[in-house]
Order: C-alpha cells, then sequence, then structure tokens
C-alpha cells in the first residue's frame, strides 16, 4: 500500500495512505544499505494490524529531494522565517540556512514575522537584490498571511526558523485552527520556546504541504570547500570568474570584481561581511 510519511518519532514513522494513518517500524534493510526514512517520502507499508493501524515500511520510493537540515524528503521550496523583533533578526543564521538551501538546490522564500512591530525595509531589500522573494508577515494583524498562502499553494516547503519567531502561530493562520501548540516567548534570554520537537508534514489543501521543523539557534554550513562559499551567495554569481586571479576568494586580492560590486553598492556590504565571517569560519575548521 503506497503511503506518504507525515511524522517521525522515537523509531516509528506515522504515514499517510489518504483514508488512514497506520502507526510504522521501518524494516532493518534500511539501516544495513544506510537508508533513513524522511518526513515527505512516498513508502510502501505492509499492514500488520488493521485494527490497530500500524505497519512496516517496505520500500522508500523515489525522492525528489532529500535535506540534511531540516531532514525531509520531497520539498519543492523552503520558507525561512525571521522575526521583525523578539527574537532579534540574526542575519548570520539566516545566511547559513541560505548558503544550505543553494547547496541542496532548493529554493528560499524568505519571510520577516511580526511585522506589527514594523517592517525591517532595509533588510527586505538586501534579500530582495540577492535576488530572493521577501514576504512580510503579520500573525496578530493578518498581513501577509494570503499572499504566504499563494507562496505555498500546490507546493510542498519546509518551514524553517529558530525558536520564538511565531512559526507554530503562522501555521494556526494557515490553517484557521489551533492546530500547533503555541509557546511563549522568553523575556529573560529573549529567545522563544520551541514548541515543534519533530518534523511534520501538515496538509494545507488537496496539493499543498508545509512541513513544520523544529526551531533551532545555529546552523552548520554544509560548505567545507572555502573556494566553493562564493558559489553559494546568488549576487556574487554575475563577478566570478572575471577577477584577476583563479581562484580568488574576494577577501585581500587586488582586481576583485566581487569587492568592486561591494565598493560600488551593486553587492551589500552586509552580506559581503557575512560571507567573510563564514569563510574565516571553514577555514578555522579545515585547520583540524
Amino acid at each position: 500500500m503506497k503511503a506518504k510519511i507525515v511524522k517521525g518519532i522515537g523509531g516509528f514513522y506515522y504515514t499517510d495512505t489518504g483514508s488512514e494513518v497506520y502507526e510504522c517500524k521501518a524494516r532493518g534493510v534500511f539501516r544495513k544499505n544506510g537508508i533513513t526514512p524522511l518526513v515527505g517520502d512516498w513508502c510502501e507499508i505492509d499492514i500488520v494490524d488493521a485494527e490497530k493501524k500500524t505497519g512496516n515500511i517496505v520500500k522508500i520510493l523515489p525522492r525528489t529531494s532529500a535535506l540534511i537540515r531540516p531532514a525531509a524528503a520531497n520539498a519543492d521550496q523552503a520558507v525561512m522565517i525571521f522575526a521583525v523583533k523578539k527574537p532579534v533578526i540574526s542575519t548570520g543564521l539566516l545566511d547559513r540556512f541560505l548558503i544550505n538551501m543553494e547547496m541542496q538546490n532548493l529554493d528560499t522564500v524568505i519571510v520577516f514575522s511580526k511585522t506589527d512591530y514594523g517592517e525591517p525595509e532595509e533588510l527586505e531589500n538586501i534579500y530582495r537584490a540577492a535576488g530572493y522573494r521577501v514576504l512580510g508577515i503579520s500573525n496578530k494583524t493578518g498581513e501577509g498571511i494570503d499572499t504566504l498562502k499563494e507562496v505555498l499553494r500546490g507546493k510542498t516547503s519546509v518551514l524553517s526558523g529558530p525558536s520564538g519567531v511565531g512559526k507554530s502561530s503562522l501555521i494556526n493562520s494557515l490553517l484557521g485552527k489551533n492546530y500547533a501548540e503555541t509557546g511563549e516567548l522568553s523575556e529573560k534570554i529573549g529567545r522563544g520556546k520551541n514548541t515543534t520537537r519533530h518534523t511534520e508534514l501538515i496538509r494545507l489543501d488537496e496539493d499543498t504541504y508545509i512541513m513544520d521543523t523544529p526551531g533551532y539557534s545555529s546552523i552548520e554550513v554544509l560548505c567545507h570547500e572555502e573556494d566553493e562559499l562564493a558559489d553559494y551567495f546568488r549576487e556574487f554569481r554575475p563577478y566570478l570568474g572575471e577577477c584577476r586571479f583563479t581562484g580568488c576568494r574576494h577577501v585581500s586580492e587586488p582586481d576583485c570584481k566581487v569587492k568592486e560590486a561591494v565598493a560600488e553598492g551593486t553587492v551589500s556590504q552586509d552580506r559581503y561581511e557575512s560571507y567573510k565571517q563564514i569563510l574565516i569560519d571553514i577555514m578555522g575548521k579545515r585547520k583540524y
């Protein structure tokens, strides 16, 4: 029987056949072959107990995509959510996420939530200039929710972002009901209480799904080669290969077209500084 994995907890996978949800285990052959079932996978299951709705996953069907972090399969796009305030936006965290999505060939929509605190126009302009679609939303006022629904329509989208940005409240707004548990923001540390502890696939309508993923406060960049990092900054790409030196890292080399673009304002200084910091991190790790 064909089914879709909608949730995985503690070695159990909840699979939706379209009419029933079965609690399944994955056969040992997957572990032997180094295959981990992912939320979003289409699979084939054998029913063990129809009354108790239990079964076994016997086959993982071909994937259109497979993400490492967040771990998910068959996603069409990522939706990265950051709050305008509470918690404060970390562009370094956002840039690291974007790099990982570029590496995994998954397009990303950037959403700034809690716009009832104000519009982050400068940040919106920076990321639009970099080639990303940027939206502002407010779960409190409803601003931008309908626009986001259109962006999600007909696709499977991974919702990702730090704890406390209003991701669970957004899911409630999209569904029009209280589906997700919402947590209170910790006033003491200025970070959100992480109310999502596992990735879960949620159906919005017949052909529209969102994947709710756990929040986080740090991201490890998947790129480990300093000479490849610039490839994952969209706004750098028109200038790559045009520098004076082959293998230019765009930091201290003369006649660097990327640095010239930064000086001219074509490439954001903030994004360039983020690139340099991530480059330093990668080079530091390579020493060990």
